[in-house]
């Protein structure tokens, strides 16, 4: 093919050979074969063709700055926080079966007296039992909202990231289908405070039956931004949050409070007591003050917790959700601290938690939807 485009000239380049694959929420680890991928590999050098690998080193996408993917015959797919990519160095950079097939192919090919190196793998430690003493509920932390007729998206309201509460009173009791018009991308909906439903955009979700509505009840819609569209038709349509219309029985819901809620940091909480946490219907946040007296890599069991993100001394380390397949969130030794910490887990859909466990490894093929 390169010859018949460049007149026989090359250059011989493979300028993207892809050795492994993204995970996606709710969907199993895109793990590829290490045999299968160093044949390949070695059809490729033996060709005489040179080769970039994408990814070599997996990685970890921190904050709220994962992708998603969505195409016309392809419903929306955010990717999880981990960009393991089941590279040849993982996302810790520490070797794997395949670095070492891919070694021995390589070394075949290179120069007389020159040698490939093995990279050292990573110490890590398992941190048993921190304790999410002190809690702060998210409806007791509101910022000043925004007032507006009808729902707006984040953009609108000059944010990119994060969550949107929406807020109204619904005027009518009984009951009836709530209809969130293009939504973008995952709804917690809560009626006088309760949680009656989730919506997901990945499912195609935007109705859910709302009973035993009270008169004059209050309606709250938790939006988060799940991941913007990486490429293909739909990387220009882009906005998060409603885009339309929330109807209930056919009727526009009107007259919104509009909270914003970016997290780029986490300041001015009010904490109390876990214990005083009993809900476990609405979103919070769990925080801990503990102590290391060893720093190295570590891995934050998420397995437990329901959906949501965690900051460990400030830094946003990325995202969790139970249905998998990333079960942990990885934290490298240069962030933990030789003594004291600070953690703070924030939990959209489970609640009443006190306890977390770190692990020597990750856990990036694991599902679990028991809520």
């Amino acid at each position: 093919v390169v010859n018949a485009y460049h007149n026989g000239k090359g250059p011989y380049y493979l300028a993207e050979w892809y050795p492994g694959w993204f995970d996606q929420w709710g969907k199993g680890h895109a793990g590829t074969s290490a045999e299968r991928n160093a044949k390949k590999l070695d059809e490729i050098l033996r060709a005489g063709i040179s080769v970039n690998m994408y990814m070599f080193h997996g990685g970890t996408t921190r904050g709220f700055m994962n992708g998603a993917n969505m195409n016309v015959g392809e419903p929306y797919a955010p990717q999880v926080s981990s960009y393991d990519y089941d590279a040849p160095l993982d996302e810790a950079g520490n070797p794997t079966e395949k670095y070492f097939r891919f070694r021995d192919v390589i070394k075949k090919y290179l120069p007389a007296g020159d040698s490939l190196p093995v990279p050292a793998t990573n110490k890590a430690i398992a941190i048993n039992n921190i304790q999410l003493k002190t809690a702060a509920g998210l409806f007791e932390n509101l910022p000043t909202p925004i007032l507006s007729k009808t729902p707006l998206s984040f953009e609108a309201i000059n944010q990119g990231y994060g969550f949107v509460l929406y807020r109204t009173k619904i005027p009518s009791q009984g009951k009836g289908v709530l209809k969130i018009d293009k939504l973008r991308d995952f709804a917690t909906v809560y009626v006088n405070g309760k949680r009656v439903g989730e919506l997901d955009r990945r499912l195609e979700q935007d109705s859910l039956l709302l009973d035993h509505i009270p008169k004059n009840a209050t309606l709250d819609i938790l939006v988060e931004n799940n991941g913007r569209i990486n490429y293909g038709p739909y990387l220009t349509d882009n906005r998060k949050g409603i885009l339309g219309q929330v109807i209930l029985n056919n009727s526009k819901l009107s007259n919104w409070k509009l909270y914003s809620l970016p997290f780029n940091e986490l300041v001015n909480l009010k904490f109390t007591p876990a214990s005083n946490n009993s809900s476990k219907q609405q979103p919070a946040f769990y925080k801990a003050n503990f102590v290391v007296n060893e720093v190295a890599d570590t891995y934050l069991d998420m397995s437990s917790f329901g959906k949501g993100f965690v900051f460990l001394n400030g830094r946003h380390l990325g995202k969790y959700w139970q249905i998998g397949p990333q079960q942990t969130i990885y934290v490298p030794a240069c962030w933990l601290k030789k003594g004291a910490n600070e953690m703070i887990v924030f939990d959209a859909l489970k609640g009443g938690h006190t306890t977390l466990n770190t692990l020597q490894h990750p856990v990036l093929n694991q599902s679990s939807v028991t809520k």
